[in-house]
């Protein structure tokens, strides 16, 4: 699957404490961990201004989930631990050791989505503290 490029601003014009946070990522996160950062402080900067803090508990934002749910699955390999979430159940009358193959499927599927949404909790908080500092 082809790479997601945004028509953002690019990591080069964003403030030193955003590219940074990029760099070390690249570096220290897990593979896709870093675009997936990228992706989701675009977005955090593209809506910030205008809506301020995400809050993942708010249910009305279907958009922007789909958003985060697409950073998931083209980074963070959400897609494959959904297909082997839906593989496990399928399989799932079989004896303990494919009981243990749906647990697994289902950890993976929820740290994905995980990943997605504390990355994505990151880039707002960032995007909202630069818009922040940037107005004062």
């Amino acid at each position: 699957m082809p790479e997601r490029r945004s028509r953002s601003s690019p990591p080069a014009e964003w403030p030193a404490a955003l590219r940074q946070l990029v760099r070390a990522a690249e570096i220290e996160c897990p593979e896709g961990h870093a675009a997936a950062l990228r992706e989701l402080t675009i977005l955090a900067l593209s809506k910030v201004p205008s809506r301020g803090i995400f809050d993942p508990a708010v249910r009305s934002e279907e958009e922007l989930f789909a958003a985060i749910d697409g950073v998931a699955r083209t980074h963070l390999e959400l897609s494959d631990a959904r297909a082997a979430w839906r593989t496990a159940l399928r399989r799932a009358n079989l004896p303990t050791d494919l009981q243990d193959e749906i647990e697994h499927a289902a950890l993976d599927v929820q740290t994905s989505s995980d990943t997605a949404y504390f990355y994505a909790g990151l880039a707002f908080a960032l995007a909202f503290a630069y818009g922040y500092r940037a107005a004062s």
